[in-house]
C-alpha cells in the first residue's frame, strides 16, 4: 500500500512539474526602443519662499521648559494639487508644545504642489522643522 501511494505522489508531482514549463516559445520579451520607453518625472511640493518663509511663521511656544537645546522635528505634509496643506504628522510622540507651533507655521505658508509628468497631484513631503530652544 505504501508503495503504490508513494508512486501515485510522484506521478502527481511530475505532472505538475510538467504542466508548470512554459511550452509557449513564441513569448518573447518586447525590444527596448525609444518609442516604447515611459519616462516618469516628478517634483515635489516646495514652501513658496522657502524654509526662510517657514521659520517666519514660526513661534515659539510660551510655557517651553525643554532641557534639549536643539529639536527637530520631521513634518510629514499632505500638499494637494492646488497647493494648500491637507494632512500634517509627525514622526516624534514627544514635544506636544512644538509639533502645536509647527503645525500653525505650515499651514500658514503656501506651497508649489508636487508634479508627476507636468501634472500637479496630490503628494507628501517631509520637511525638518528645527527648534533652537532658548
Amino acid at each position: 500500500m505504501k508503495y503504490r501511494q508513494s508512486h501515485i505522489f510522484l506521478i502527481t508531482f511530475l505532472l505538475l512539474l510538467l504542466g508548470c514549463g512554459s511550452t509557449d516559445k513564441a513569448k518573447q520579451t518586447p525590444e527596448v526602443s525609444k518609442e516604447n520607453i515611459k519616462v516618469v518625472t516628478e517634483t515635489f511640493p516646495a514652501i513658496i519662499g522657502g524654509m526662510e518663509a517657514l521659520y517666519q511663521q514660526l513661534t515659539y511656544p510660551s510655557n517651553s521648559t525643554q532641557q534639549t537645546t536643539n529639536i527637530i522635528l520631521k513634518a510629514n505634509i499632505l500638499v494637494n494639487s492646488q497647493g494648500k496643506v491637507k494632512r500634517i504628522s509627525f514622526d516624534q510622540d514627544q514635544y506636544p508644545q512644538y509639533k502645536d507651533a509647527a503645525r500653525d507655521a505650515i499651514y500658514n505658508v503656501r506651497f508649489v504642489p508636487g508634479k508627476r509628468n507636468g501634472q500637479a497631484i496630490d503628494m507628501f513631503v517631509t520637511i525638518p522643522i528645527q527648534f533652537h530652544v532658548r
